[in-house]
């Protein structure tokens, strides 16, 4: 009798010791960012790609298929080998929950910036900013200073890292679940597109509060 238990329970430390190499190597295929994307459209089958990862790493929103993206439109600037996430995709541009309108000529752009950045997390849809370029050494020409891109530009949302629009901070919450500031999206004229998309692959940003009007 004593054998038998020791067997038994030597079969079920076996199947245990098997699950968890199991669970520790599986992999799965998830869908990334193929290449830079910092001006909000579409995704088409060359902005993306799968990747295979260990699947513990794997969170419950990442794309799983790549037909499942294309033609959605991402919240936040994409980065080449940046995880997709179902929820940080809209189906529209005009997606902005906080109900800010864009007025005719302008359009709508994310700037990607840190709360630092961004007067400390403070700045929220409807406000107005003035929005400072710094180049960065290696990727800005050289001789290139700081510009000021725009004054005085309406805030359309506010978005986290998940690419959902930043939700108001629960004190109860803990700090360690909190989405963070990732980027801004404002209104710009439409001469100044190309400027901004040249910026954002060559800058970091400050945005200062203005006044509003």
């Amino acid at each position: 009798m004593a054998r038998r238990w020791l067997l038994a329970l030597a079969l079920a430390s076996g199947l245990v010791a098997g699950g968890i190499y199991h669970l520790a190597t599986a992999r799965a295929e998830i869908v990334v960012a193929a290449r830079d994307m910092t001006v909000p459209r579409p995704l088409g089958a060359e902005d993306v790609e799968l990747r295979s990862v260990t699947l513990d790493l794997v969170p419950a929103a990442a794309a799983r298929r790549v037909e499942d993206v294309l033609g959605l439109i991402p919240r936040a600037p994409l980065f080449r080998g940046q995880l997709v996430l179902s929820n940080a995709l809209a189906t529209e541009l005009a997606d902005l929950p906080a109900g800010v309108t864009l007025a005719s000529g302008y359009r709508a752009i994310a700037i990607p910036v840190s709360a630092v950045g961004a007067v400390g997390g403070v700045i929220v849809p409807g406000a107005r900013v003035d929005v400072l370029a710094v180049p960065v050494i290696g990727r800005a020409p050289a001789g290139r200073m700081v510009e000021l891109l725009a004054t005085s530009a309406t805030v359309l949302d506010v978005r986290g890292e998940s690419g959902a629009t930043l939700a108001p901070r629960d004190p109860k919450t803990s700090t360690a679940l909190v989405d963070r500031v990732a980027s801004v999206i404002v209104a710009i004229p439409v001469a100044d597109e190309l400027r901004f998309a040249d910026r954002i692959a060559t800058s970091t940003f400050v945005l200062a509060l203005a006044a509003t009007r």
